[in-house]
């Protein structure tokens, strides 16, 4: 198995992971869209998990500063293992390839969010060093 960054061909696997990491299927075309401009940014840093040929999973990450760490940060956004590949591994190489990426890339810190529904989650991220540090307060617009 191998972690890399993304490529543009990757986008239908990266759509079928994230459409598993919400349980819904989006627009594909406006999904397209949205990985090919984030793709582009250099803020944003994406990488897959391949096996055999076949992605099994996903991590991005955005680095940005943060006036209240007056430094920048490493937000994960969203991290996917595919149903089938849980329990092996993968998830902890893609959280370990995005902290290293994002020390390489002189972070304070490292943040993500995660639902409150999500308790093997919560428990794998504290597993590997994470600890709750807040709440994330949202408000739906659309």
């Amino acid at each position: 198995m191998e972690i890399r960054k993304c490529r543009r061909e990757d986008v239908t696997s990266v759509y079928q992971l994230i459409s598993e990491l919400k349980n819904t299927q989006f627009n594909f075309d406006d999904f397209q869209k949205v990985y090919y401009t984030k793709l582009s940014d250099i803020k944003n840093y994406y990488a897959v998990a391949v096996k055999e040929n076949n992605i099994i999973g996903f991590v991005s990450l955005v680095i940005d500063y943060q006036l209240h760490h007056v430094d920048k940060v490493g937000t994960i956004e969203e991290l996917i293992v595919d149903s089938k590949s849980r329990s092996q591994g993968v998830g902890k190489m893609l959280l370990n390839h995005a902290v290293c990426y994002a020390r390489e890339k002189k972070c304070d810190v490292v943040e993500l969010t995660s639902g409150f529904s999500r308790e093997n989650a919560h428990r794998f991220y504290e597993k590997n060093g994470f600890h709750k540090g807040s709440f994330k307060f949202k408000i739906t617009l659309k």
